[in-house]
């Protein structure tokens, strides 16, 4: 490691995009393809979008919020305005002792389930979406996994899942039966490899086909986006097909990675990260958390 990468924070944003997903899949991200959003804050960042209600103005979306100096993320609800793409406001939803990320949920789904690995369980969290505070907590599965995406092929419903030991290469396969949630395969992966394991979003539909997004990690971890046709799902079994890749590369400031790849009717909400110079910010926050989290009033 370079001296100077010591000073380097790896910052993302969460972007828009509103070219329509048929476009996007035949001719991939273009220049001023995604709008990045509008806020002031230098202390912290934003990822791992997923949006839980919209209205006639604004997106409601759901991230991970992470403060340099608390070292560990928390699940924030964002109120973005739908003309200029600026933060309208921010909220605090499920913040636990460890470490929270990737908070899947679908539209007015209500139930957000947020890695939180470290905690070593898997919980939905029921959602209030007029006042976004959380009614109630259940366990789904006793283990945390990694970036769960859930999905229904209209037989079965399906969860796609890395772990911890291995999150970049593995994904591991479980099948809802009855209450429960039942790894596959004899508890092995059934995808293996740094471009099609690790999960970038909500398996989507468009066309009459099922797609799949997926974190390129080969060079970097989530480096671009690829696009999978989910072709079959079976016990121990995945097919899935390559069809196109994606990337922010022309749209800065946050091009050097895009991770997270989520689609809805109207928009596609995504991430993107740079590694920002914060000299002497990144030792401050290190050393002196105390003194941030104290002056935080926000």
């Amino acid at each position: 490691m370079k001296i100077i990468d010591k000073f380097r924070i790896q910052t993302y944003n969460i972007g828009f995009i509103k070219k329509n997903i048929g476009k996007v899949l035949d001719e991939g991200l273009l220049k001023n393809d995604v709008v990045w959003l509008k806020h002031g804050y230098k202390d912290r960042f934003f990822a791992d979008p997923f949006m839980i209600k919209e209205d006639t103005d604004n997106y409601y979306i759901l991230v991970e919020e992470f403060i340099f100096w608390e070292e560990k993320g928390k699940i924030s609800l964002l109120k973005v305005d739908k003309t200029d793409f600026s933060l309208q406001a921010k909220k605090t939803v499920i913040e636990e002792e460890t470490h929270l990320s990737f908070p899947y949920c679908t539209i007015n789904g209500k139930v957000v389930t947020p890695e939180s690995v470290k905690s070593g369980k898997t919980k939905g969290y029921l959602l209030n979406t007029d006042g976004f505070y959380v009614e109630s907590v259940v366990c789904i599965l006793n283990e945390g996994i990694v970036d769960g995406v859930f999905y229904s092929d209209g037989h079965n419903e399906w969860l796609l899942a890395n772990n911890e030991m291995n999150p970049k290469e593995d994904l591991y396969l479980y099948k809802r039966e009855g209450i429960s949630w039942i790894k596959k395969n004899n508890g092995k992966p059934v995808l293996r490899g740094m471009r099609v394991a690790r999960g970038a979003g909500l398996v989507f539909k468009y066309n009459g086909k099922v797609y799949r997004p997926v974190q390129d990690c080969e060079e970097r971890y989530g480096r671009q986006t690829i696009i999978y046709e989910v072709c079959e799902v079976r016990d121990d079994y995945i097919k899935c097909v390559e069809k196109i890749e994606l990337n922010s590369f022309k749209n800065p400031p946050y091009d050097e990675t895009l991770h997270t790849f989520n689609v809805y009717d109207d928009v596609i909400v995504v991430d993107g990260s740079k590694d920002f110079l914060r000299f002497p910010a990144k030792i401050f926050y290190k050393k002196f958390r105390w003194m941030f989290k104290q002056g935080d009033k926000r």
